[in-house]
C-alpha cells in the first residue's frame, strides 16, 4: 500500500543484515561469503521478537533461529547454571567467563547439550534453539551479557547487563585467533550463506 510505514521488525532485520555485512534478498545473500544473521530484537529494544511492542527495554539480543539449530558458546567458559523457567528464559544455559568477570545467558532452547560445571570452548554447541519460555512462539535465541552472575533478566531490568553486540566479533571462525586480554564474543549461531525465515 503506497505510503504505508514498514514494520519495525523488518527494519530491525535489515539493520541486522547491514551490521553483519550482508544484504539479504529472498533466499540468498548478496555479497561475498557474508553471514545471514537476523536480529529480531536488539538490546534495549521496545519491540519483541514477534515484532510487537514491549512494555520495557529488552535486556539482551534475540537472534532468529529455526527450531533445533545448534546454539554455540559465544566465548570459552564454564557452565554455571542450567535454567528451566517457563515464564521467562524457558530452557537456558548460563556460561561463566571468570577471567573477565562476565556471564552469557542463552534462552528459549529446546534443550541444553551441556551440564553444570562443564568447560566449553568458543563455538561449541551448548543447546538447541527453540521456543521455550516467553519466546512469543517465535523460534529464536536470546543472548545476554551480564556483569554479575545471572539467570536472565526480565524486560526493563537492565541492571548488570551490557549489549552483547558491543563485544561481538561476528561469526565464530575456528581458524581465527581471538584476543585473550579482553572478552570478545562470537555470535551464538552458525553462520552460513542463504537466508532462513525463522517465522515459517
Amino acid at each position: 500500500m503506497p505510503g504505508a510505514r514498514p514494520r519495525l521488525g523488518v527494519l530491525i532485520g535489515l539493520a541486522a543484515a547491514v551490521w553483519a555485512g550482508a544484504w539479504t534478498s529472498g533466499s540468498r545473500v548478496v555479497g561475498e561469503e557474508r553471514p545471514d544473521v537476523v536480529i529480531l530484537s536488539p538490546y534495549r529494544s521496545l519491540v519483541g521478537a514477534n515484532a510487537r511492542p514491549r512494555l520495557r527495554p529488552h535486556a539482551g539480543v534475540d537472534f532468529a533461529a529455526p527450531v533445533g539449530t545448534a546454539v554455540l558458546a559465544a566465548a570459552d567458559g564454564t557452565v554455571s547454571l542450567l535454567i528451566d523457567y517457563e515464564p521467562g528464559c524457558g530452557i537456558g544455559v548460563v556460561l561463566s567467563h571468570r577471567a573477565f568477570a562476565r556471564w552469557t545467558a542463552y534462552c528459549h532452547l529446546t534443550r541444553a547439550l551441556v551440564t553444570t560445571g562443564q568447560a566449553v570452548a568458543r563455538g561449541a554447541p551448548i543447546g538447541l534453539s527453540g521456543t521455550s519460555g516467553n519466546s512469543a512462539h517465535v523460534p529464536h535465541v536470546h543472548l545476554e551479557l551480564c556483569t554479575t552472575p545471572c539467570a536472565s533478566h526480565r524486560d526493563g531490568d537492565l541492571r548488570g547487563t551490557l549489549d552483547p553486540l558491543s563485544a561481538a566479533a561476528g561469526c565464530f571462525d575456528p581458524a581465527r585467533v581471538y584476543p585473550v586480554d579482553r572478552l570478545v564474543l562470537t555470535l551464538p549461531l552458525p553462520c552460513r550463506r542463504g537466508t532462513t525465515d525463522a517465522r515459517r
